[in-house]
């Protein structure tokens, strides 16, 4: 009896507080461009009051990701933020045979055309219980910045995984973008980072520049030196799609903010932490495009990067 006289003491006096929301965070793999992302959604929640407790998970790539939709609606969280389009393919996989009441909203980022991937419904209405934002960059636009510092690249080459749904989109654009800006679009194949060897083999003598994109096999830390390497021997160009590319040797990356893909996300999570629908929110997209210049590898390769694109840039490296 003591216990509940307490209690409604508590109750009485307001000293009880709500135990805060449970967010359950789900990466498509590791790397710098999600942990931007994450890093960014933690403290955007922070600066709007939000006080959440979170628990990270991240698909590893073998058969034990299929497990871990289950493993995340266990811990009961309020709402999952799925990061890169396969974490978030897999939830809505899982979604599939689930009732609705059991299933949680979930808001995500860097995520590839998530219409097409069949998350949401349209743009201005997402009419499922997920919501977030849209990894929109077209390619055109990493190919027009290619031209304008190496105005005679005309053959960019291009590693992906043609099993990879968010690369096969990706793709669909490329072949249409590259001709507007008067590029060929040379493609190899790789399922594995094991092919990867056999993939530059296909493409060496054939083209001028590398284009790389943001699929597992190729943008790894281990898979990317190895292409590095390659573009070096030939002394070729690689546009990249992130920062840590260019500091790592790539002669520029043109892409969206990763950081500001978790602040956009962590928006629409209190709208629905606050009572708002998933299903009513529109489809966010990245506000502005950022540009990465590294001189040394310009150097190296004989390019020279006009200043007023160099005053353009979010970050020049010269080491």
């Amino acid at each position: 009896m003591r216990g509940l006289g307490v209690l409604a003491a508590c109750l009485l006096f307001g000293t009880v507080t709500a135990q805060p929301p449970l967010i359950a965070i789900l990466q498509s793999g590791e790397g710098s461009f999600y942990a931007d992302a994450v890093q960014r959604f933690h403290q955007t929640l922070e600066q709007q009051g939000i006080a959440a407790q979170t628990l990270a998970f991240s698909l590893k790539g073998d058969r034990t990701d299929k497990d871990l939709p289950r493993r995340v609606l266990e811990r009961k969280p309020s709402l999952i933020f799925a990061v890169g389009t396969d974490a978030a393919r897999l939830i809505k996989d899982h979604y599939a045979n689930l009732p609705p009441s059991q299933r949680v909203p979930v808001v995500f980022a860097l995520v590839i055309d998530p219409i097409e991937q069949g998350l949401i419904q349209s743009v201005e209405r997402s009419g499922t219980r997920f919501a977030g934002v849209a990894l929109t960059l077209r390619p055109q636009r990493q190919f027009q910045a290619l031209r304008d510092v190496a105005a005679q690249a005309s053959r960019v080459g291009v590693i992906y995984n043609p099993s990879d749904r968010a690369s096969q989109r990706l793709l669909a654009w490329a072949r249409e973008d590259a001709g507007r800006v008067g590029l060929s679009l040379v493609e190899a194949h790789a399922a594995e980072p094991k092919q990867l060897s056999n993939a530059l083999q296909t493409l060496e003598g054939k083209v001028d520049a590398l284009w790389l994109v943001p699929d597992p096999v190729c943008a790894g830390a281990e898979p990317f030196q190895q292409i590095l390497r390659w573009a070096q021997a030939q002394r070729i160009p690689i546009v990249a799609f992130a920062e840590r590319f260019v500091r790592d040797g790539a002669l520029m990356g043109v892409g969206v903010d990763f950081a500001e893909q978790g602040a956009l996300a962590a928006e629409q999570a209190i709208q629905i932490l606050q009572g708002e629908e998933p299903e009513t929110l529109p489809l966010l997209a990245p506000r502005r495009v950022l540009i990465y210049y590294n001189l040394q590898t310009a150097r190296t390769l004989g390019v020279a990067i006009h200043e007023t694109l160099l005053n353009l840039a979010r970050k020049v490296y010269d080491p």
